[in-house]
């Protein structure tokens, strides 16, 4: 898609070549940094570590009120927007899927994990309170990445790493903020999802989906309702809709360019879809925001 303006794509420093890193984030930071000065996509995970100050974080709409000792998890991809108004400060881990991902099963387990995944019900990333052991480990991470590179530099981080977000699981449950999903209807559920994320401009029909997971839209249907109470169209729309308001607040490309790009044949019906969806016209939801966000 040809853009006026696309969305701010953050990548990995290309000369960490270990897709891990700590950073610092204040408000000052954020408020002087171009980077985070606008909404922007990460093309990592972080989890942030609020330790002062009541910010809002905005996560593809969502606004998170994290509170002091806190951590967040964000995942890559996601639309954020640092708080430029109150005053806070984070510890901030940045690390790529490629460092994470030694395997097939780590691979699922960021798909599945609820700390990046929202399975209840569209409402955004769930803070989770610090614990001693969560800050702990997170303190061993801290102090292993400072440490010269051998062979046991990566491996001990990374299991860091899966140790705190396994921690940081078990909290999230206990604090009854999340849901810990199993069983093959989840696995179907996850492809599906991985599926949408590919496609979901393109391909809007659930057969499409079905085929791919050689099942039948019937049996889709059926756990897609087990998992969220939701029809496999029904995320479908949902998905298109949150890029729709992506790209409607946080670029400046026609409707019309914007309509293209996700599949539709004609401004028209994508007007119809957004405002059946919303409740609003791309255009009304777009002005209804300018006053709100500056993009700088």
């Amino acid at each position: 898609m040809a853009t006026k303006q696309d969305i701010l794509q953050l990548t990995f420093k290309e000369d960490i070549s270990l897709g891990f890193e700590f950073i610092p984030i204040n408000g000052h930071y954020a408020r002087t940094q171009p980077n985070l000065r606008r909404p922007h996509r990460a093309s990592f995970y972080l989890i942030f570590w609020f330790k002062n100050g009541t910010p809002v974080h905005t996560v593809d709409f969502h606004p998170i009120h994290p509170q002091p000792d806190s951590f967040l998890f964000v995942r890559k991809d996601a639309v954020q927007f640092f708080d430029q108004q109150n005053l806070f400060e984070t510890s901030t881990l940045l690390f790529t899927d490629v460092f994470f991902c030694e395997t097939e099963h780590d691979h699922r387990f960021l798909q599945s994990s609820p700390l990046f995944n929202d399975f209840i019900g569209n409402q955004g990333p769930i803070p989770v309170s610090v614990t001693s052991q969560l800050s702990d480990l997170w303190l061993w991470m801290q102090r292993e990445e400072q440490q010269p590179a051998d062979p046991f530099h990566t491996v001990l981080l990374r299991k860091y790493l899966y140790s705190f977000m396994l921690e940081a699981e078990r909290e999230q449950l206990k604090q009854g903020k999340g849901v810990r999903m199993q069983g093959a209807n989840f696995e179907y559920f996850i492809n599906f999802k991985e599926l949408l994320e590919v496609h979901f401009r393109i391909e809007k029909g659930i057969s499409f989906y079905a085929d791919k997971l050689f099942i039948s839209a019937k049996v889709l249907t059926n756990i897609t309702h087990l998992m969220l109470g939701k029809t496999p169209k029904q995320l479908i729309d949902e998905r298109v809709l949150l890029e729709a308001k992506r790209l409607l607040v946080h670029t400046e490309n026609p409707i019309k360019t914007i309509s293209l790009y996700l599949g539709f044949d004609e401004p028209t019906n994508f007007n119809k879809f957004f405002k059946k969806h919303s409740g609003q016209t791309p255009a009304v939801f777009r002005d209804s925001f300018l006053a709100v966000i500056t993009m700088a």
